[in-house]
């Protein structure tokens, strides 16, 4: 299956708090640009994304919700478990336990922050690689669950 790994789009720098920071302008167009480059790439099946997992922050949700304007996602969560400073091992590990309850699921997405993202990464592959991630930009990682591991296959960074 595909695991497919995002941060979330440019952020507005100060904010009541760092949950509250919205996209901004900018933030909005890259999330559309990261939309077209999936499509157009025919990373995504046909049948869509199965299942999202979305941190709860304002510029997360945001992201989700253009992505989700643009593609086809079956389900959604919103997780505490992938915030910037979570513990990847425990999210791997909620992952995992997520995804045995699905059907034969084809496509998951995240969308996190860093360095969760980068680090998380790590965890899954199994490998020390820690990719920067730039605003708005994803890992497409095949993900056996059988095996608990991801292989990266490419980073799609933007412009």
């Amino acid at each position: 299956m595909k695991l497919l790994i995002m941060r979330h789009g440019e952020a507005q720098l100060v904010a009541e708090s760092d949950m509250q920071r919205p996209l901004t302008k900018s933030g909005i167009n890259q999330v559309k640009q990261t939309a077209s480059w999936l499509i157009d790439n025919d990373v995504i099946p046909k049948q869509g994304i199965d299942f999202a997992f979305v941190s709860p922050y304002l510029r997360t949700r945001q992201t989700f919700s253009l992505l989700n304007d643009i593609l086809t996602i079956n389900n959604v969560e919103y997780s505490q478990d992938i915030l910037p400073s979570s513990v990847t091992s425990i999210a791997h590990d909620y992952l995992d336990t997520k995804l045995s309850f699905l059907e034969q699921p084809e496509c998951i997405l995240l969308v996190s922050h860093m360095p969760f993202v980068s680090y998380f990464v790590d965890t899954i592959c199994k490998q020390r690689i820690s990719p920067l991630f730039a605003t708005a930009s994803v890992a497409v990682i095949e993900y056996d669950l059988q095996r608990s591991q991801g292989k990266l296959i490419t980073h799609y960074q933007g412009i």
